[in-house]
């Protein structure tokens, strides 16, 4: 089973997305994409290398959709480790510069 660590970038877009849902759509939609948000990282755990690869963004970068959100992570097999970077709505023209903070 891999160890998935989530991103300070990550944690904050996860808080930013819930907090918007909350005031948006109310608490009962933030509350469900919380949970699939939680179940996405526990998949991660027993499968990381599930997600479709993105060579454009990184080497080892893959993506895992809650939608319309799209969880940006890599894979290291060889610590295994997953790497959640960043939570960004699938409208967002995705790029590496998504991965590095200001």
């Amino acid at each position: 089973m891999a160890r998935v660590i989530v991103s300070l970038l990550a944690q904050a877009d996860s808080a930013y997305i819930i907090i918007d849902l909350v005031a948006k759509a109310g608490h009962r939609v933030a509350a469900k994409y919380a949970s699939d948000f939680e179940a996405l990282c526990e998949r991660l755990a027993i499968h990381p290398d599930s997600g479709p690869c993105r060579p454009a963004i990184g080497e080892r970068v893959r993506i895992g959709i809650v939608s319309p959100y799209i969880v940006i992570y890599e894979y290291e097999p060889a610590s295994g480790i997953v790497t959640i970077f960043r939570i960004v709505h699938g409208r967002r023209k995705i790029t590496g510069d998504l991965l590095v903070g200001d």
